[in-house]
């Protein structure tokens, strides 16, 4: 009998995709029809975003509704991911990130972003940061009212 090809240690690239997945659930999902009940984003366009895991950069369609930043692999998509912005900060990370008008969005005291992206140009990381700052405002307000 022959020694099978798989070695310990290696990982297949359906594993990675998996564990990718798994972990993006982690973040949030919504459905496409979630979505479209919240009605036209307040903002919205393709964005890079660095994935939690491995790292690397993507292209994928954002889109700000109120308090939620929503992302898919392109437009009209239902979106795989999203966070609740309340509460966070958003700050340029070009340094950290190794990637020009980049832009991480954390929470108050925690260290690790909820989520990192990279924009064209300095003018859209402004109203990208413009509009999530707004938005963490207005849920950190209304949330104060709710109390």
């Amino acid at each position: 009998h022959g020694q099978p090809d798989y070695q310990f240690g290696d990982v297949s690239r359906s594993a990675v995709r998996a564990l990718a997945q798994a972990a993006r659930g982690a973040v949030g999902r919504r459905s496409g029809g979630e979505w479209e009940a919240l009605g036209p984003p307040d903002k919205a366009g393709a964005l890079g975003k660095r994935s939690d895991h491995l790292g690397q950069w993507r292209v994928r369609f954002f889109s700000l509704h109120g308090r939620t930043l929503g992302w898919s692999r392109a437009e009209g998509e239902p979106h795989h991911g999203h966070v609740d912005v309340a509460g966070s900060r958003c700050r340029a990370a070009d340094f950290e990130t190794g990637r020009a008008f980049s832009l991480s969005v954390a929470r108050g005291g925690e260290a690790a972003p909820l989520v990192v992206v990279a924009c064209s140009t300095a003018r859209e990381r402004r109203e990208w940061r413009a509009a999530i700052e707004a938005a963490a405002r207005a849920a950190a307000e209304e949330d104060a009212e709710a109390a």
